[in-house]
């Protein structure tokens, strides 16, 4: 019998999905609905505890003075950078939350620069700084970017090079920018000697060959850019 999953699962809900039935993991085929079930919960449960600290990290945030000490600012500002992150992976489309998160750190990082008006050395930090944010949340917008990097992942480390070769071209072309070229190298030759391993069990998984591919591309380009410098 076939598992019904979610049109918009959450973390939990999405890595079985990514599971079942998949050659790549070994317990792929000892999935069933009641582990699917508690897993929606949990991340039904996830999302309603997120929304409720959202709600009170905002209050915190429109709380602040002028006056207010530069690590409780920037406190509120990594908790929101977090936020973006966590809302990204829940269920559902949360694109409100993600909106109101860039703003409410624009807004922080306007006073953060007032302060910092007279030190350039300190003004190029956090140019520096929000350009790595931004490149950030564009690398949690792809949804198996954000389940990778969540702080309580539900793909464990073990499960990383499976979740790579079954993932879609642009996800993983995404995932990918998040290792250095020693990470690349391990990936892609636990990737290989997984596929070989697979295929001689008997199955063919020309999408994961492909994916294969992209990883030993991302190694090269990476290994010569360390090259290069």
């Amino acid at each position: 019998m076939s598992i019904e999953f979610s049109s918009q699962p959450g973390p939990r809900e999405r890595h079985l999905q990514r599971k079942y039935r998949n050659p790549l993991f070994p317990d792929g085929n000892s999935i069933d609905a009641e582990q699917v079930t508690r897993a929606r919960e949990q991340d039904e449960t996830e999302l309603n505890h997120f929304l409720r600290y959202f709600r009170d990290l905002v209050q915190e945030a429109v709380e602040l003075q002028p006056s207010s000490d530069s690590d409780v600012i920037l406190d509120i500002k990594e908790r929101l950078d977090q936020c973006y992150v966590q809302c990204c992976a829940l269920p559902g489309d949360h694109s409100e939350i993600k909106q109101a998160v860039n703003k409410l750190v624009q807004v922080i990082m306007i006073a953060v620069r007032q302060g910092a008006a007279n030190d350039p050395v300190a003004l190029n930090k956090l140019d520096e700084e929000e350009q790595a944010r931004q490149l950030h949340n564009r690398l949690a917008d792809e949804v198996f970017v954000a389940d990778i990097i969540l702080p309580d992942s539900p793909i464990e480390q073990h499960e990383l090079v499976p979740a790579l070769l079954s993932e879609s071209e642009q996800a993983v072309q995404t995932a990918l920018q998040l290792f250095d070229a020693e990470q690349l190298s391990t990936i892609y030759q636990d990737a290989r000697t997984l596929l070989e391993n697979t295929q001689q069990q008997g199955h063919t998984l020309p999408g994961a060959q492909q994916r294969l591919q992209q990883i030993e591309t991302a190694l090269a380009d990476a290994t010569a850019q360390v090259t290069l410098n």
